[in-house]
């Protein structure tokens, strides 16, 4: 069966793939987890999924992110290491598209009832800019 993450990156593969874009996945350990190409342009995508909301008690329901590398000590990427986050929620299909650099922080909480983040939401676009 495959992991959350495997399923994020196959569905942001198939995105891109729909939207004309080439996608190669890298065979060793890097800092991105999809490269996509279309003409002249290629970015590196960091994929970060999560099954479902989190519905905590005395909590706003809410989708979460981390954008952070490494298990058990969270290091913050660096620049020139990926061009964009893609945030995947599996259960609705949802996509975010962030520019690296964009966000300054190791957590994404992405919440239906707040527009901070309504922008990027299915922001494919931001790939060929």
């Amino acid at each position: 069966m495959l992991s959350v993450g495997q399923r994020g990156e196959l569905l942001v593969a198939e995105r891109l793939l729909e939207q004309g874009w080439s996608v190669a996945l890298p065979f060793d350990t890097t800092t991105y987890d999809l490269v996509g190409v279309k003409g002249d342009r290629r970015v590196l995508l960091q994929v970060k999924s999560t099954l479902n909301k989190h519905d905590y008690d005395n909590t706003t329901p809410h989708y979460q992110f981390q954008l952070a590398k490494g298990k058990s000590y969270k290091h913050k990427y660096q620049k020139g290491e990926l061009d964009f986050f893609i945030c995947v929620a599996l259960d609705s299909r949802r996509f975010w598209v962030f520019p690296f650099g964009e966000l300054d922080q190791f957590t994404v909480k992405v919440y239906d009832s707040n527009s901070r983040f309504r922008e990027y939401e299915g922001a494919w676009e931001l790939l060929e800019k």
